[in-house]
């Protein structure tokens, strides 16, 4: 009897041994959020260089200054917050079409394609979150099957990112597009009036609900860990059903293209991964599993 007992136990090790092993196996072929921007207190922060703003003659720190873009996400929300010195309202300038230069479009790519690809496919996403400015769309909101368009030609802008880079470096300044660098292939650098930073047709899928300063603060968003202390903060959320799962780009310019910013994170489909009180379940139905096994072998040597 002690050998059969002693056999049982050392089966069972064998079995709970193999159940942890199927539990290690399956996280690890979970899908995975890779993220290139910074986490911390589950939001995702890209830090953009904080002199390559241009207001004017100034190179740096002026009103059109981008400090940083975070994203974080619940099971069923989205939550973005823009740090900048650029305000809701917009920047008057007599120049522009309606004299008055403001946030370009937030757009999101999920194809691993190009900008300018994924627009001529239409796999782009977007939100249209400053009511003023010239989006082609017209409601703020989540917007699927996009195509985007220039209006840096009619804000007084740049005439490519090619010479937003020259004018910044030539001053002084570090141009940067957070997560993506200055001159990144993943958007057209040369030719005439090719920043494309506004919606140009889309279907509107969501509503965007805003937040304020203490509703972000309360999300644990914190830019100061990263010195990005432009004077404004703007956040809004949406359902995150709007968007498909998986890796991005968001990115975002000024209507001028005085400034950029872009983010590469990831949504997370909540389906995807069980609880962890599910995986409990799964080791614990494996390893019972495995001591019946083991009994009835014990039984079947007795008799």
């Amino acid at each position: 009897m002690t050998k059969i007992f002693m056999d049982c136990i050392a089966k069972t090790r064998i079995y709970l041994t193999y159940s942890a092993a199927v539990l290690c196996a399956a996280i690890a072929l979970q899908p995975q959020q890779a993220y290139s921007a910074t986490l911390s207190n589950g939001w995702n922060y890209a830090i953009d260089s904080f002199n390559d703003g241009v207001t004017g003659p100034q190179i740096g720190g002026g009103d059109f200054e981008f400090y940083g873009i975070a994203v974080k996400e619940t099971s069923d929300t989205a939550f973005v917050a823009i740090n900048s010195n650029l305000s809701l309202a917009g920047y008057a300038d007599s120049a522009a079409a309606r004299g008055n230069i403001n946030y370009g479009d937030l757009f999101f790519n999920f194809s691993g394609q190009n900008f300018d690809t994924a627009n001529a496919n239409r796999n782009l996403f977007a939100v249209r979150f400053a009511a003023g400015n010239d989006s082609g769309v017209a409601a703020t909101g989540v917007y699927s099957n996009v195509t985007a368009k220039n209006v840096t030609e009619i804000n007084s802008g740049f005439l490519n990112l090619n010479q937003f880079n020259t004018t910044v470096a030539s001053a002084g300044g570090t141009p940067s597009t957070g997560d993506l660098a200055a001159t990144d292939p993943y958007f057209n650098q040369t030719g005439n009036w090719t920043v494309l930073n506004s919606i140009a047709t889309g279907t509107k899928v969501a509503d965007i609900n805003f937040l304020t300063p203490a509703n972000l603060s309360a999300l644990g968003l914190n830019f100061g860990q990263f010195n990005a202390v432009g004077s404004q903060t703007i956040g809004f959320s949406f359902n995150k059903s709007a968007m498909p799962s998986g890796s991005y780009i968001a990115n975002l310019f000024a209507e001028c293209a005085n400034d950029a910013i872009a983010i590469k994170a990831s949504f997370q489909n909540a389906e995807a991964v069980p609880e962890p009180s599910t995986w409990f379940g799964t080791v614990v139905g494996l390893s019972f599993l495995g001591m019946g096994a083991a009994k009835r072998k014990m039984k079947r040597k007795v008799a």
